[in-house]
């Protein structure tokens, strides 16, 4: 989320790291990485993500990367759809983001070629528009 690779020479670490930038105001209470992206639940309590969107880990509707580039990140990053959902945990994995919500329901987007979303399909959420928000159903975790 900085534009590039950074602590892999000398002079990029400490304080000549820069911050990230979430939003004017912004700050994070929760960030969680894995596989090739990242998401945070801001203090306003929305979530946002960037990295690599390939398989809609990212939720935005779209498989493009962000981060990389100018004009991404702060007021740029457009928050996770999840229909008024409000995120309290994240767990991220190689392709796949959960949140579990605050009325206890989760709700998993990204890849899923092998049912790791946990919805009965093998259909990627999160790639393509109006998968999200409303049309994103929160797991059935009863026996």
């Amino acid at each position: 989320g900085v534009g590039g690779t950074k602590g892999d020479a000398a002079g990029e670490m400490g304080d000549l790291l820069p911050f990230l930038d979430l939003g004017v105001g912004r700050t994070a209470k929760s960030v969680v990485a894995g596989g090739d992206s990242t998401c945070a639940i801001r203090d306003d309590n929305s979530l946002v993500c960037w990295g690599s969107g390939s398989a809609g880990q990212l939720g935005n509707g779209s498989t493009v990367t962000i981060g990389d580039g100018a004009n991404e990140m702060g007021n740029f990053l457009a928050p996770v759809d999840l229909n008024g959902g409000i995120p309290t945990k994240l767990s991220r994995g190689s392709g796949t983001s959960c949140a579990l919500l605050s009325d206890n329901s989760v709700k998993c987007w990204g890849l899923n070629n092998y049912g790791q979303l946990g919805l009965g399909d093998v259909n990627h959420r999160g790639d393509v528009g109006g998968e999200m928000g409303a049309s994103l159903p929160a797991l059935d975790l009863q026996w």
